[in-house]
């Protein structure tokens, strides 16, 4: 027998977006002076591994590729930061960041430039020189441009959520973990019905930040995104003892290799005397259902060489430790933040595989919206009418 329930907001998935949107709407509407009733549901246990909201670490960052980006990375570290203030705990580790380019990269430089100039945002321009004079642990061509920035961090993954968790839970939203949602029903005026198996929560507003499941979900209503679900993996290298200390915050930076494939990294952090890296959109398609935890060996091998000819002294004679998530990509790699066609009420928020940085941005933007209609931040590049969701002739491009 199924309970009824009537809510004013409920929270599908609590990730590190659903999780953000949940204290988003607890926060904002207590400072409105309402009294809402918002229920969060989790399919799984909360802080869970079988998205992509796990882990230690994920980088934030302003130096992105259009001036959209480069200015929600202000409002990430704004929301983050008020996080937590909140929570009375670091939640963004500025490191500094290095972005590499080498001669002829698949990802240009003056992308970057342009739009960290249109925004004002401090950055230098190094050569491979000058960048391995600061940090030697590199081993670079010539002709390696480098891009540096003294804002770039880690937004830690694990901490983040947790602390949204906490947060909204202190707020009084209901979190509910090992629910998983059946089907949402939608009359096209703005009711919307959420079946569970215990029970059915009838509601104007519906934040649905399921990433992976989210065609799954959307299926009923007879609406999907095109996405690609892939199987990724970041490793953590257990460098020797005498090396952990250039690898420490301080003297290495968070990195990224702007090429294809692309390489990224982060200096020690998190419980594990270890570095990690991983190749970005180098896993196999998978569905969040049938998604393997299995080590991708040549994925691993291609980054271990890539490592052994870039950043030699990461590479020991230990076995690293591999850990796996998930990417759900849009078509272009952009965002997906917006009511869904014909279903008043029903908002998706989906981060396309670089969206952790931007989780409590999500979660304020989604709220926002669903208290009041609308939010503070230009969020029209990650529309539902947009041609990478809209066009079926329209080719991926996963490069950012």
């Amino acid at each position: 027998m199924k309970t009824n329930r009537t809510v004013d907001h409920l929270v599908i998935g609590l990730g590190g977006l659903g999780s953000g949107a949940a204290y988003w709407l607890a926060r904002l509407g207590q400072e409105a002076g309402r009294d809402d009733v918002i229920v969060g549901l989790e399919q799984f246990e909360l802080g869970h591994d079988k998205g992509a909201s796990h882990d230690h670490s994920r980088i934030i960052r302003y130096s992105y590729h259009t001036t959209e980006y480069v200015r929600l990375a202000s409002e990430a570290y704004e929301t983050w930061d008020a996080v937590s203030s909140e929570a009375g705990e670091e939640l963004v580790v500025r490191t500094g960041g290095i972005d590499l380019f080498p001669n002829n990269s698949a990802i240009p430089i003056i992308g970057y430039t342009k739009s960290l100039d249109e925004v004002g945002v401090a950055y230098e321009v190094l050569d491979a020189s000058e960048t391995m004079r600061r940090y030697p642990q590199f081993k670079l061509k010539s002709d390696v441009v480098v891009l540096s920035q003294a804002d770039t961090g880690i937004a830690p993954a694990i901490k983040g959520t947790s602390a949204h968790h906490r947060l909204a839970a202190r707020r009084g939203v209901e979190l509910y973990a090992g629910v998983a949602v059946e089907k949402i029903i939608s009359d096209g005026a703005g009711d919307l019905t959420v079946v569970t198996s215990d029970c059915v929560y009838r509601t104007g507003s519906v934040i649905m930040c399921a990433d992976g499941w989210s065609n799954e979900l959307l299926k009923d209503l007879d609406v999907q995104i095109p996405l690609e679900v892939t199987r990724e993996q970041v490793v953590y290298y257990p460098t020797p003892d005498t090396d952990l200390k250039s690898f420490s915050i301080g003297s290495f930076p968070v990195w990224i290799w702007m090429d294809n494939p692309s390489f990224y990294g982060f200096p020690v952090y998190g419980d594990l005397a270890a570095v990690k890296a991983a190749e970005d959109v180098g896993g196999q398609p998978t569905t969040a259902r049938t998604r393997s935890f299995a080590t991708d060996d040549a994925a691993l091998q291609r980054l271990t060489d890539f490592l052994g000819q870039t950043l030699p002294a990461m590479v020991g004679t230990t076995a690293p430790r591999v850990k796996t998530c998930l990417y759900t990509l849009t078509r272009d790699r952009d965002f997906v933040l917006d009511t869904v066609p014909g279903h008043p009420g029903l908002q998706v928020g989906l981060g396309s595989a670089h969206g952790f940085k931007f989780a409590s941005w999500f979660g304020r933007s989604l709220a926002e919206r669903a208290l009041t209609g609308t939010t503070r931040s230009a969020i029209h590049p990650f529309r539902f009418d947009r041609p990478a969701i809209t066009d079926q002739d329209f080719v991926p491009n996963y490069m950012t």
